[in-house]
């Protein structure tokens, strides 16, 4: 979702060249990785908790 959502390479004398272009990929991987541990959709059942 974020490869479509995200921001394309720069072109010109401000872009990132192909570095950008080899990076972007992880770049979108740390995003993903830093959403899913921040949203609970509810797919897994509630903990239960002692006391």
């Amino acid at each position: 979702m974020l490869k479509y959502a995200g921001s394309t390479a720069a072109a010109g004398e401000f872009g990132g060249g192909a570095g950008e272009s080899q990076f972007a990929s992880m770049l979108n991987d740390a995003y993903a990785q830093a959403i899913a541990e921040r949203i609970d959709l509810g797919l897994q059942p509630a903990r239960k908790v002692r006391g």
